[in-house]
């Protein structure tokens, strides 16, 4: 049986507080010449593939009176109580995104299931679509895993083979053998040992924190814009697959290309409040940064599912030159993944491993009740999330994908996110945005997607 690390449990323990932080993979399917393929026949595919797939068959048990961390189990439901069918009857692409924004408010419990699957028919019109569109949007809990790992999920889900499906690393598997395991012993267990774990965390807490207030400090905070405030209930989302050619800037890599894109959008948007005057932000000395979830290497020895780690890398609004500001963040770049995968940091990351659950649970509400929704100052403007999700060869009954998106969760201090997915030759831009924040997302995804074209021109 798999004890859920603190760094994934507390994703689960915060299930009831703020928005929803579970991941949504979509992946964008085109008949061609052949009929969609029904609800039922994904509902069969679903069930020849998902038992295959390492993570897929789990849900967690909670301990008893939460006195310990939550475990996986097996998940022996019927598959079909873990898809949705959504039938649009023929309703165009902007009704879609609309439905996607509504999704995005959904939670799951991952006590009953540990991922869910959107199946969306009846789409009148797509971009880069020839003929009937399906979309599949796979809803996963982060307690689970990463975005690595939900990409390898849906890669194990679609892909087009014969053989038994092997997704390594993609989430834990269960141990079956250990569902004899006597959960009230188990915890006893953990409270035995809570008072001697508490200790040895603290006191590993303290050597870490010494040790990193010699290496190189973390960028500074900055001052918080009308894009960092406390974010609403509801949700927009603007979709755009686009060539990667029309995308990448010169030599540089699609993740740095987007974040120049970024970048240049804030800089206007936030100098003049709404995108239409003359002052970019960068003209009164202000800077435009932004949070990049960053893979740890395959070498660092890490316990939980969750293997990324976040860094805060300046985009040099202030360089007009595309091609040196490009450089410029690719240096960024580099430096802030050196720095947050570095010994120093991950070891502070790693001292409360052994804290005992209820006080992670106490601490965690405390936090909670007492963040400042709408802060002064903010370590980052947005989210960039930049995935590749390798080839272009996954089908569902003779569909294919054209391709894939992924949609960054917002949270108080951050309205708006981008996310940058890849899938064969396509780069799909992805906004998601609070609409109090953001009154017209339209106008600022129209700016980001010429901005990037006029990049990859002038490059």
């Amino acid at each position: 049986m798999d004890r859920l690390d603190i760094k994934d449990a507390i994703y689960h323990f915060a299930r009831d507080r703020g928005d929803s932080r579970d991941q949504f993979s979509l992946t964008a399917f085109d008949s061609v010449e052949r009929p969609a393929p029904s609800f039922d026949e994904i509902v069969a595919h679903m069930e020849a593939r998902a038992p295959l797939v390492p993570g897929l068959g789990l849900r967690l048990r909670e301990a008893p009176l939460n006195l310990d961390y939550p475990r996986w189990v097996p998940d022996t439901s019927p598959l079909s109580e873990r898809m949705s069918d959504h039938d649009l009857g023929g309703a165009p692409w902007a009704d879609f995104e609309i439905l996607m924004g509504d999704l995005l408010r959904t939670r799951l419990d991952l006590r009953e299931h540990s991922w869910h699957l959107h199946v969306v028919r009846g789409i009148g019109s797509a971009p880069m679509m020839q003929g009937a569109v399906t979309v599949v949007i796979l809803q996963v809990g982060h307690a689970l895993t990463d975005g690595l790992g939900v990409s390898r999920m849906v890669r194990a889900l679609f892909e087009p083979v014969s053989e038994p499906i092997s997704a390594p690393g993609a989430a834990p598997s269960p141990n079956l053998t250990a569902e004899r395991e006597n959960p009230v012993s188990s915890t006893l267990g953990a409270v035995v040992r809570a008072p001697v774990d508490l200790v040895r965390s603290r006191w590993e807490a303290r050597r870490a924190v010494r040790a990193y207030r010699g290496s190189q400090p973390g960028p500074p905070s900055v001052p918080a814009t009308a894009l960092n405030q406390a974010v609403g209930p509801y949700r927009v989302v603007r979709i755009v697959p686009m060539q990667k050619t029309e995308v990448r800037a010169g030599a540089a890599s699609v993740t740095v290309s987007a974040l120049c894109a970024v970048g240049s959008c804030l800089n206007q948007y936030l100098g003049d409040g709404d995108g239409d005057g003359d002052e970019p932000l960068s003209a009164t000395g202000g800077t435009v940064a932004a949070f990049v979830p960053m893979a740890l290497p395959r070498d660092v020895e890490w316990p939980a599912a969750n293997r990324a780690v976040v860094g805060t890398v300046d985009l040099h609004v202030g360089e007009p030159d595309i091609a040196k500001r490009a450089e410029l963040i690719t240096r960024s770049l580099a430096a802030e993944r050196a720095r947050v995968t570095a010994a120093p940091l991950l070891r502070v990351a790693r001292a409360d491993e052994r804290v005992p659950a209820p006080i992670v649970q106490f601490v965690q509400g405390r936090r909670f009740r007492q963040h400042d929704r709408s802060p002064s100052h903010v370590g980052a403007k947005t989210t960039v999330v930049s995935v590749d999700r390798g080839r272009a060869d996954l089908e569902l009954y003779g569909a294919v994908a054209r391709f894939s998106a992924g949609f960054p969760f917002l949270e108080d201090g951050r309205c708006l996110n981008h996310g940058i997915f890849g899938l064969g030759d396509v780069v799909t831009i992805a906004m998601v945005a609070c609409p109090d924040a953001v009154p017209n997302l339209d106008a600022y995804t129209q700016g980001l997607v010429d901005r990037l074209r006029r990049h990859s021109e002038q490059s």
